[in-house]
């Protein structure tokens, strides 16, 4: 019985973060200016970004390509 529920709780998990995904892709976020949609490879303008949602939920995702 363990088994099947922690494979019911990580299908619904992986939904709901697919979920989320999607409706941040489709515009659910209208938070960010449309021009503000370029890539930075700067660390110190992540940092500062990072730092001015202190107290908001913040999810840093890195991926790798390799």
């Amino acid at each position: 019985m363990k088994g099947k529920f922690e494979s019911t709780f990580l299908g619904f998990l992986l939904l709901g973060l697919a979920v989320f995904v999607g409706y941040q892709f489709i515009g659910g976020n209208k938070t960010m200016p449309s021009d503000n949609k370029s890539f930075s490879t700067d660390m110190k303008e992540l940092r500062k970004k990072f730092n001015e949602d202190k107290g908001k939920v913040r999810v840093l995702l890195l991926l790798s390509p390799t």
